[in-house]
């Protein structure tokens, strides 16, 4: 596979370029579905945006000035839908001959996380709502959600891959598994 073939942006192809070692091979790359991440916030940013007027106003009919910083994370919740937009469109998954590739954009930078192709790599597919899938490859043990007071590693992997990926990428990985038990 070429990555002049991608749907990637010039800078996700020479991220994901630099990335790979001499003599790695892509087999398939992708990218995950950004909405998930945006739709569910459409709420919360009419309910900021009404709450954020309502402020203005008071402070301009002579309120305090004090409550201009209860802005401050009303802002953050208006902005957080398309920041987590941008990060997800410079996501990149990868599955090459010698292993798959997870390269997240966060607000600090690129994270790139390694699976090599071992038996069972797969460890869940997640059906999501929408017709999307999540490939959970691995657990990460520096990040936790804490959910009924227990601490719950956070799945990584391919995450909200479409239907149709998924299922090419479960072939691809399956391959791989054949072929380094050989």
């Amino acid at each position: 596979m070429n990555l002049c073939d991608t749907n990637l942006s010039p800078a996700c192809q020479q991220r994901l370029k630099e990335s790979l070692f001499d003599d790695e091979q892509l087999l398939w790359v992708g990218q995950p579905v950004p909405e998930p991440w945006a739709s569910p916030a459409g709420f919360f940013v009419f309910f900021g945006a009404f709450w954020v007027s309502a402020l203005l106003y008071g402070i301009c009919r002579g309120g305090s000035p004090a409550m201009a910083f209860a802005l401050i994370p009303f802002t953050g919740m208006l902005f957080a839908p398309l920041f987590n937009k941008w990060m997800q469109q410079r996501t990149i998954y990868a599955l090459t001959n010698q292993r798959a590739r997870v390269l997240r954009y966060t607000a600090l930078g690129y994270i790139s996380l390694a699976y090599v192709p071992v038996p069972d790599m797969v460890k869940s597919r997640e059906e999501l709502p929408g017709g999307l899938v999540n490939l959970v490859l691995g657990k990460n043990p520096y990040v936790a959600n804490k959910r009924g007071g227990n601490l719950e590693l956070v799945p990584e992997g391919f995450l909200n891959l479409s239907a149709e990926d998924a299922a090419v990428v479960e072939s691809l990985i399956m391959q791989l598994e054949e072929s380094q038990t050989k």
